[in-house]
């Protein structure tokens, strides 16, 4: 079809020059002349030009103009920003060089990979320029600027003062504690760190811990405790409980152990009610008046301070322990929150001994001074045991750990959150540490210390687990 008439015609009735009947056959010969054709041709390129022209002054215009943001970054943590140009803001462009407008920061751009790398040494809003130009354009042709902010947040963790705890008390103890040990074929590693919130206003670490093995009857103990942070002497009270504990068991006596022990034997060697209840009633007893010992050595503080049971409120979590051969038995007490389980990569599993205490409120529990713990022989259906393949992990965590990790009591008992926080353990954590569970215990123990410093929103009260791997 011959567009050129109908163009022309239009561009002269635009130009005042109408064409009439008259001189329809003069017109025609007029659009064949060859220049007229050449003219024309030029005429709509041009217009296709400035068409063009202006399609790219308003793309570059658009974009210099939209509200176009890049994430928030964090003071000290790497930064990666990767320019998706099928993003509707972006579509059509080349980002030639992004660079930012402060120094003492990393900063890079990789033009390839259309990425920003950074690490922001500190907080506040600053300048990113966006060098840039459109898809077919080459840079020596031109190239646009594009200013934006990026908001830089300070690192939350440098917002908590970390100060120190009034060490002329007479209950002073050390904010921050860790321990080792090897329990026959068995390793144990134990850290306790004092919270955020309570380095924030100088006051003490209210868990504990404490441990024993026997090399003579192979028997350990294990105990962790978190002070009832409402009870002026919790801190005391926690270690009050695991020491006492601790020493109820160390002095038990090998004819006492080697009760438990055969009936264990008994019990691996073929199952049944009789073996079964004579573990339950050795527990019951030892286990019994092992934590009815710590609650005696609490009032007996308390009575010579001239102060109330209750201001040593704490919670308690043991477990007597022994490897058998390929087995492992465990027996625990469990008042309060926190947690204490039994872990076992194969097959994938894991048993909870007991449940925590939560009351009807956030930050709600029972404590070992409660007089409920015992009334009734109620201190019963707190203890547990388990015979459990020997490769398995035991852990005692204060509430501490289990807040943030475990988050809901509903999750202690589920096999995929213990299983993350496995791989948390195993480097699986933004700030990638690792506790290696091999030969090395002291390192194991450093690693495990600095894994507790992990990050979690909300979550700043003190830190204490134990594992026995």
């Amino acid at each position: 079809m011959d567009t050129n008439k109908p163009f022309l015609k239009n561009l002269l009735e635009a130009k005042g020059f109408p064409i009439n009947e008259r001189q329809g056959k003069l017109f025609d010969e007029f659009c064949e002349t060859e220049l007229v054709k050449q003219n024309i041709e030029l005429i709509k390129n041009k217009q296709q030009e400035m068409i063009e022209m202006w399609r790219k002054k308003t793309r570059i215009s658009d974009f210099k103009d939209a509200q176009f943001s890049i994430p928030n970054a964090t003071v000290g943590k790497p930064y990666t920003y990767k320019f998706d140009l099928t993003q509707e803001v972006l579509k059509g462009l080349n980002i030639l060089e992004v660079t930012l407008k402060h120094e003492g920061s990393e900063f890079l751009f990789d033009k390839e990979k259309q990425e920003i790398t950074a690490k922001f040494s500190e907080a506040g809003q600053f300048m990113i320029e966006i060098s840039f130009n459109l898809e077919g354009e080459t840079p020596e042709e031109s190239s646009n600027i594009k200013e934006l902010k990026v908001l830089v947040n300070s690192d939350p963790k440098s917002l908590w003062k970390n100060l120190d705890s009034n060490r002329e008390d007479p209950y002073w103890k050390e904010d921050n504690v860790s321990a080792s040990a090897v329990f026959g074929a068995k390793k144990l590693i134990v850290g306790s760190k004092r919270g955020r919130s309570h380095a924030h206003e100088g006051i003490f670490r209210d868990d504990d811990f404490s441990f024993h093995y026997s090399e003579e009857t192979n028997w350990g103990i294990i105990a962790v405790a978190d002070g009832a942070g409402s009870a002026k002497y919790s801190r005391k009270g926690s270690i009050i409980a695991c020491t006492a504990v601790v020493d109820y068991f160390k002095n038990l006596t090998q004819e006492e152990t080697d009760v438990l022990s055969d009936a264990i034997i008994a019990e691996i060697t073929e199952s049944n009610e009789n073996h079964q209840k004579a573990i339950s009633s050795f527990c019951i007893t030892h286990l019994g008046k092992a934590a009815f010992t710590a609650l005696n050595s609490i009032r007996e503080e308390a009575k010579i301070k001239e102060a109330e049971v209750k201001d040593y409120s704490t919670t308690l979590i043991f477990a007597f322990i022994k490897e058998f051969d390929d087995k492992l038995f465990v027996s625990s007490f469990w008042v309060g929150d926190g947690g204490i389980g039994v872990y076992a990569s194969e097959p994938n599993s894991v048993s909870l001994l007991g449940l925590p205490d939560s009351g009807e409120f956030s930050g709600q529990t029972r404590f070992l001074t409660m007089s409920e713990i015992f009334n009734d022989n109620a201190y019963i259906a707190r203890i547990k045991y388990k015979i459990v393949d020997s490769k398995s992990k035991l852990i005692l965590m204060t509430d501490g750990i289990t807040d943030a990790k475990f988050q809901t009591d509903a999750a202690l008992e589920k096999i995929e959150i213990w299983n993350e926080v496995l791989a948390d353990l195993g480097g699986n954590n933004e700030d990638n540490c690792e506790v290696i569970f091999d030969d090395n215990i002291k390192q194991a123990e450093e690693q495990l210390m600095k894994w507790m410093d992990f990050w979690s929103p909300g979550n700043h009260d003190d830190r204490t687990i134990a594992i026995l791997y």
